[in-house]
């Protein structure tokens, strides 16, 4: 693929300010130039959010097992958080650039989890999932959908400008925060400084069972990650921290997948 569209692209992700919501046809513009040449980079299943077009990507990294693992990246769960955002762009863009960093890996990204609206309440991703009755709302269905027919191991998702201490991770598993989570901090805490409790368990799935991140009573053994970065901190160092830190879990979780195979 060409090397300087793809280096360009990146610099223009990681250098600049969030856009405002105005410009968010903007946001994913990056990866619409590199799915052009890419090998590993694609456009994936779409919805629409009045009137309009909200594009998701998937990357498949290079195959060293005979199954991939599945995972799910997502950013801007809430509607005015662009930081999580751009770092979705530029992990995917960074990806391209360094491919093996996805080895074993297929990465469905959603920049863009949560459009902006005119009109009525966005979803609240911690409360309105999984439903009895279906629900009307078209990011609420494409979701339900998406992690029901994916087969999803994993969702990690960021949310960028928190109201909070410092960098956080939240997960449902203690194994992978004990061996994949709590690692990864070590380097983390030299881009952003950390909350006063980094790593936090998530409640069971029985007692959030209307959560996008309760995915485990979908299909048992996977397991939810979001990362918290908080407002204090400039934009530039919360999407570094964002794309930064996947990258960590990657490698730590692949590590700890492959030693769990041989056992």
């Amino acid at each position: 693929m060409n090397t300087a569209l793809s280096v360009s692209a990146c610099q223009e992700v990681s250098s600049r300010t969030p856009p405002n919501a105005d410009a968010g046809h903007e946001i994913w513009e990056p990866l619409d130039l590199l799915v052009e040449e890419s090998a590993c980079l694609a456009t994936w299943r779409s919805f629409t959010v009045e009137g309009h077009l909200i594009p998701s990507y998937v990357f498949i990294g290079p195959r060293g097992r005979s199954v991939p693992i599945r995972l799910a990246l997502l950013g801007g769960i809430k509607p005015e958080d662009l930081v999580s955002t751009d770092a979705i762009v530029k992990l995917l863009v960074e990806l391209e650039l360094a491919p093996l960093l996805a080895q074993d890996f297929a990465l469905f990204g959603y920049p863009v989890a949560n459009p902006v609206r005119i009109s009525g309440r966005p979803p609240d991703f911690a409360a309105d999932f999984w439903a009895d009755a279906p629900v009307p709302d078209p990011t609420i269905r494409y979701f339900e959908q998406e992690l029901a027919g994916n087969q999803l191991d994993g969702v990690i998702a960021a949310e960028g400008n928190e109201a909070i201490s410092g960098f956080q991770f939240k997960v449902s598993s203690r194994v992978i925060a004990a061996e994949v989570l709590w690692p990864a901090l070590d380097i983390v805490q030299k881009l952003v400084p950390l909350a006063r409790e980094p790593v936090q368990i998530l409640p069971p799935p029985e007692n959030s069972r209307h959560s996008l991140f309760s995915i485990g009573q979908l299909r048992p053994g996977s397991f939810s990650i979001i990362i918290s970065t908080p407002r204090r901190v400039p934009f530039d160092h919360q999407i570094s921290a964002i794309a930064f830190s996947i990258k960590q879990i990657l490698h730590r979780y692949r590590t700890l997948v492959d030693h769990a195979d041989k056992l």
